[in-house]
């Protein structure tokens, strides 16, 4: 693992260790069945940190909008790979999932890294 590889790791372990809280994922499928094509929803437990950038990076510049925050998402007991077209719920607040970012710098995945918006 490189330098910036291993510090961006220490410095998300951390953030999701100090302030990582109980969240959910909402899912919904798609149903083979044609006459109810949407399933109910299944939901996911995760331990997510949400950040600003200036948290995980510190004063460098980004092309974040100002409404939209990082959330750093525990691979410990999570039983999905998150995608955008999930819901995200931590603390009682709605997220949509913008993007996704599998974070594995030496080919294992040590969390995801979300961008987010309320």
């Amino acid at each position: 693992m490189g330098l910036g590889a291993a510090r961006m790791g220490r410095t998300a372990s951390r953030i999701i260790a100090k302030y990582g809280q109980a969240a959910t994922f909402e899912r919904s499928t798609i149903s083979q069945d044609p006459r109810d094509p949407v399933s109910p929803p299944t939901f996911h437990p995760a331990t997510v940190a949400i950040a600003t950038d200036a948290q995980l990076y510190g004063d460098r510049r980004t092309l974040i909008q100002s409404n939209d925050l990082k959330a750093l998402v525990s691979i410990e007991g999570l039983d999905i790979v998150p995608k955008t077209s999930d819901g995200l719920t931590v603390g009682g607040v709605e997220y949509t999932v913008l993007s996704v970012t599998m974070l594995a710098p030496d080919g294992v995945t040590r969390f995801f890294e979300l961008k987010v918006s309320r």
